[in-house]
């Protein structure tokens, strides 16, 4: 992911790198991810709920087999993720 932001001509920050990604949110065991739409090979992004001002709109488990739209920060340390801070819930064909 940072590799990409690189290639655009952008410059990484770890803790501000912000993301909007459409995409069907699913369940695998005991986390969620969102699988982005218009991808040329398959990828999975793990998901968390955020902390932001919009948080307590973002109930994962509430959307799961849905087509969504996601904004979050994305969580570069540790187990990479996106902190989801809104989600919403999009028509079900792309």
């Amino acid at each position: 992911m940072t590799q990409a932001i690189r290639d655009a001509g952008f410059t990484p920050v770890p803790e501000d790198v912000r993301l909007t990604i459409r995409g069907t949110l699913e369940r695998r065991d005991e986390r969620f991810v969102l699988v982005p739409e218009g991808m040329t090979s398959p990828l999975e992004l793990n998901c968390v709920e955020g902390a932001g001002p919009d948080a307590s709109r973002a109930r994962l488990g509430e959307h799961v087999g849905q087509r969504v739209e996601v904004r979050g920060r994305w969580v570069f340390e540790g187990d990479p993720r996106i902190e989801i801070e809104s989600i919403a819930q999009l028509d079900a064909s792309p």
